[in-house]
């Protein structure tokens, strides 16, 4: 039991830091934006979903790569690590996403009652051009998710195969990827992405990102505590 509170609170405690850091960077850029239009007298339109969204994957990245090996060498297991993790990672984008979003409606209301001339763009503009908080958040939740799994696949990944072995596959599916786009015609995809509903895709999104997190769990359940090296 003191191994399991142990891991919860090292995780959380480092959580809680990543958030509050990267919410007060997303405060200052907001608070910038806001002494521009203010000062200057101009209306521009800007984004804010940056800091949320690198907060996420640096507390991913970082979490794994540091916390991971301090959590064994306290007692605990590979297993119960993972589960804490996971589960303090999904309240990270919980709690990121909200907090963004709630300086998002702020700054909507300002705007709609014409005292603000700066507007903040969001993803969830892709589903309609009229604000609507509980679809632009869950828009942004999802997204979230995505970049939450993303980041632990490639760091498990990177954990795994080693630094020489992750870069070799990395830019090689990268250089795939980019042939395929440039020689391909993307006409037809951007003709289907046009017609999907957002909403239903920002939701697959989400629940492909809990299946990349799920892959992790067996490539980390006899993960060694140091990344290979070059030779390895």
């Amino acid at each position: 039991m003191n191994a399991i509170k142990g891991t919860n609170r090292l995780i959380l405690d480092d959580m809680r830091w990543y958030l509050m850091l990267f919410s007060l960077i997303t405060l200052m850029l907001t608070a910038v934006y806001l002494a521009v239009g203010f000062i200057f007298d101009v209306a521009f339109t800007t984004q804010l979903f940056g800091p949320m969204y690198g907060g996420i994957c640096a507390f991913a990245v970082a979490g794994l790569i540091t916390l991971y090996p301090v959590a064994i060498g306290l007692g605990s297991t590979r297993i119960q690590f993972l589960k804490s993790f996971y589960l303090i990672s999904a309240w990270m984008v919980v709690g990121t996403i909200t907090i963004l979003n709630v300086i998002y409606l702020i700054m909507h209301l300002l705007h709609e009652a014409g005292w603000l001339g700066v507007t903040f763009y969001q993803l969830g503009r892709l589903h309609s051009s009229h604000y609507q908080f509980l679809s632009y958040l869950w828009i942004d939740l999802m997204v979230g998710f995505l970049v939450l799994g993303l980041s632990i696949f490639l760091t498990v990944c990177w954990i795994r195969l080693g630094m020489r072995n992750f870069l070799i596959l990395f830019f090689g599916l990268g250089l795939i990827l980019t042939l395929a786009f440039v020689l391909s015609d993307l006409s037809a995809l951007v003709q289907w992405f046009t017609s999907i509903n957002i909403l239903v895709f920002a939701t697959v999104l989400g629940a492909l990102s809990w299946g990349l997190i799920l892959c992790t769990y067996p490539m980390m359940k006899n993960a060694p505590l140091t990344i290979k090296g070059r030779k390895d």
